[in-house]
């Protein structure tokens, strides 16, 4: 059995070829991925609503999270690097629109912002442009 068919059983979702497929292309991609690059780059036709509806699966699963909202804007991505106490940030490039992981730099966290306060996720964007861009 392979990796995508082993996370969908192991969270408890049924292998269909839309969600192997979806699954496949971010174990390959290693960075985050957009819903409209996921139409693009998959073998099979799927449609718009065919993918939401994955990727609100693997999200309430929790195989997947939202890296980056820019309004209605979302990239998604396996969990892989972030643990408990701390996660990668982002980088969004202003001029080809690309959402790098760093991978390199982490972002901890410690409890609560304040009394009163319950943290439930962290984010954290570096806007600027890429080394593609910047050239």
């Amino acid at each position: 059995m392979d990796r995508a068919q082993s996370i969908l059983r192991e969270n408890g979702l049924k292998a269909t070829k839309g969600r192997l497929e979806v699954l496949k292309l971010f174990i390959g991609a290693g960075r985050p991925i957009a819903q409209k690059e996921i139409m693009a780059m998959a073998r099979l036709k799927l449609d718009r609503a065919s993918v939401y509806r994955v990727l609100n699966a693997f999200l309430e699963a929790g195989i997947i999270h939202k890296a980056y909202m820019d309004g209605r804007h979302a990239v998604f991505e396996l969990p892989d690097s972030c643990g408990e106490d701390h996660c990668h940030p982002h980088f969004s490039c202003r001029g080809c629109g690309a959402t790098t992981c760093l991978k390199g730099m982490k972002v901890y966290s410690e409890g609560s912002p304040g009394k009163g306060f319950t943290m439930e996720r962290q984010k954290v964007l570096i806007e600027g442009l890429c080394p593609r861009c910047s050239s």
